[in-house]
């Protein structure tokens, strides 16, 4: 390969995968007939030409047909997905809660109250994740808001009048993912497809593994919070999940619309740290714990965006 075929390579990477797949030769074809004998370098006007058509490509793919059928479909895929994310948020909270109500944690609760409350909403999450996959979006959808409301008025009215920043953020945080699956369901035709897009066993079968290692992690958190560190596991397994998805067009709009479900859910343990801790050794410890993170997925993303390309939307894209 030639030093002026591999600079114009270098070029054609910019354009989409799939595009690159259908015309890189072509294209490469037709620069290298047009280049002049004995050139080493691209010419500034081809230059400019494939870094405008590659902007303009990739500017357009956002409103694309194929692009609405992908966030369409992503879509469905994170209306069925966000209620799993709601009961690995509850189920700590549970567990911990059970242990102080028989006597088995460092103390004894002030009465039940908490843990009818924590029991009530892991019942609500499972309930909603059930009907989401069975079909039922709107009782899901108004289970979830039910669930949303209660929440913000539980949180909201006992502090109204002397909010701060450093006591709105954290509640806006507890909200965000419960407010994001309502939307979702409410929103979102058909979550039940969703599952098929992704594969309930596959879904179901890294859950499973998510779910344990998380909460075991947590609750032995909430006895004693100097095994901060644990929280890797949960950041790590979740940067490594959402790196997996993000080697396909679908994945990533899947990816994109878990967000607001996911990071409040993974960093739930780190934020703390980072916002009210007076030593600098904790906070920087969690910093480095959500860079590792970062970097499981960009390097999880990498590795397996080598082996697949992104040609078309799935089979079930193609029907409404």
């Amino acid at each position: 390969m030639s030093e002026l075929e591999r600079r114009y390579r270098r070029l054609l990477r910019l354009y989409p995968r799939d595009h690159r797949a259908r015309h890189e030769e072509e294209m490469l074809g037709v620069l290298m007939e047009t280049a002049e004998p004995g050139r080493r370098r691209p010419h500034p006007r081809d230059v400019t030409d494939l870094l405008i058509g590659a902007a303009a490509l990739r500017l357009r793919r956002p409103i694309s047909r194929q692009s609405l059928l992908w966030w369409r479909d992503a879509a469905r895929v994170a209306a069925a997905l966000g209620p799993l994310a709601l009961i690995a948020l509850r189920l700590p909270g549970v567990i911990h809660q059970i242990e102080l109500h028989v006597g088995t944690g460092p103390a004894m609760p002030l009465g039940p109250g908490r843990l009818i409350e924590q029991l009530l909403g892991l019942s609500l999450s499972i309930a909603t994740w059930v009907l989401a996959w069975r079909g039922r979006r709107w009782t899901a959808a108004v289970l979830a808001w039910a669930w949303t409301i209660w929440l913000c008025a539980d949180m909201i009215i006992p502090g109204s009048g002397h909010w701060s920043f450093s006591e709105t953020l954290p509640v806006v945080l507890a909200l965000l993912p419960y407010l994001t699956v309502a939307v979702l369901l409410t929103g979102t035709a058909h979550p039940q497809r969703g599952v098929r897009l992704v594969g309930g066993r596959r879904i179901l079968s890294w859950y499973a593994v998510a779910l344990v290692a998380t909460t075991a992690m947590r609750v032995r958190l909430a006895v004693d919070v100097s095994w901060l560190a644990l929280e890797v596991v949960a950041l790590g397994l979740t940067a490594i999940i959402c790196g997996m998805a993000a080697r396909s067009p679908l994945g990533r709009r899947s990816v994109a619309l878990l967000t607001p479900v996911l990071l409040p859910v993974v960093l739930m343990f780190v934020l703390p740290w980072v916002l009210w801790s007076a030593s600098h050794d904790d906070m920087i410890q969690a910093i480095v714990m959500v860079g590792a993170a970062l970097a499981a997925f960009v390097i999880t993303a990498w590795v397996t965006g080598q082996r697949k390309a992104a040609t078309a939307p799935p089979r079930e894209a193609a029907h409404p």
